[in-house]
Parts: C-alpha cells; sequence; structure tokens
C-alpha cells in the first residue's frame, strides 16, 4: 500500500512514495526531526548540512551497534535455526502429500 507523503525536514520540502503505513513513516519522520532539534540545541549547529550528516552519523552508530547485539544474541541465533528447521519440515509434507 503505497503512498505519497510530504516531507518538510531542515527547510526543505519534497514527497517521497512509502511502502509503509503512514503513523509509522509521521513516527520515523518525528524521531528525525527531534535528533536535528536534538543536535541543533545540544551542539549549537545552525548549518542544516552539518545537522544532517551528525544525524546519519549517530542514526548509522545506533543501527550498527543494534545490529551487533543482534547478532550476538543466542535467541537470534536459535531463531535462525529454527526457521530453516520448519522450512524443511514444510518441504517433507510437500513431497509426502504430493
Amino acid at each position: 500500500m503505497s503512498s505519497l507523503q510530504k516531507i518538510n525536514l531542515l527547510g526543505s520540502s519534497f514527497s517521497l512514495k512509502v511502502d509503509e503505513e503512514p503513523e509509522y513513516f509521521k513516527k520515523v519522520i518525528n524521531h528525525i526531526e527531534k535528533m536535528f532539534s536534538n543536535i541543533e540545541i545540544d551542539m549549537n549547529i545552525k548549518d542544516p548540512l552539518r545537522i544532517a550528516l551528525l544525524s546519519c552519523i549517530l542514526l548509522t552508530d545506533d543501527l550498527l551497534k543494534e545490529r551487533d547485539k543482534a547478532s550476538q544474541n543466542p535467541d537470534f541465533k536459535d531463531a535462525d535455526e529454527v526457521e530453516l528447521m520448519t522450512l524443511k519440515i514444510i518441504s517433507l509434507i510437500d513431497k509426502t502429500i504430493i
């Protein structure tokens, strides 16, 4: 379910076609706006490009840390193994039915 969403960030306006629910997308934009605001206030930065670049760095840092945590979590590895086993079982059932 694609929709066209209007965005206004750091003085730039544009439209973006998104596949997410509008409420979820608004949550994403609100998170970005909050990050921009915090950087502008905490670091006393006014240049929109610098605010965007610092935000990009901080968001990427958060993302990579979460990925590292997930890959080190034994439950995460178990979930992958369970998924593989489930696919094998489904395949066996399909072969048996045919």
